[in-house]
């Protein structure tokens, strides 16, 4: 399973690396096909602690998440095949534009609505004081 996906032969690891090869190990294991030596070797390549915390959390919760997957009654293929072949993320060209939907927002553009120098422009409330308060 983790071997015909990725390669076993790397001198280093990128943290993104190494966390996905996490979350890949923890899967595996859930499917029973636990790699213990990789995930110790995936672990011995992280830089700092922080890394290695990463590195383990990453693990758990590809295990947390094909165990859910297991529990549904998915088989181990299924579940391979949804939580770590299909998660493969594909860089957008240079010339690609963004979807509308992520476009800024017209009413966070309002530059051109507001009149008058920004003096002008009525405090709420709640930041005035009255006259009285003061006395």
């Amino acid at each position: 399973m983790y071997d015909s996906t990725y390669p076993d032969e790397w001198d280093e690891l990128t943290r993104d690396e190494a966390v996905e090869r996490a979350y890949a190990l923890g899967v595996a294991a859930a499917c029973g096909h636990d790699n213990r030596t990789e995930y110790e070797s995936v672990m011995a390549a992280a830089d700092s602690s922080y890394d290695q915390s990463l590195i383990e959390l990453s693990f758990d919760q590809g295990r947390a998440e094909a165990l859910q997957l297991e529990a549904s009654g998915n088989d181990a293929t299924e579940i391979w095949s949804k939580l770590v072949e299909s998660t493969t993320i594909t860089p957008l060209d240079d010339d690609a534009k963004l979807p509308e939907l992520l476009d800024p927002a017209e009413l966070l553009n309002r530059f051109g609505q507001l009149e008058g120098p920004p003096g002008v422009l009525n405090k709420p409330p709640f930041l005035l004081r009255n006259e009285q308060d003061n006395e």
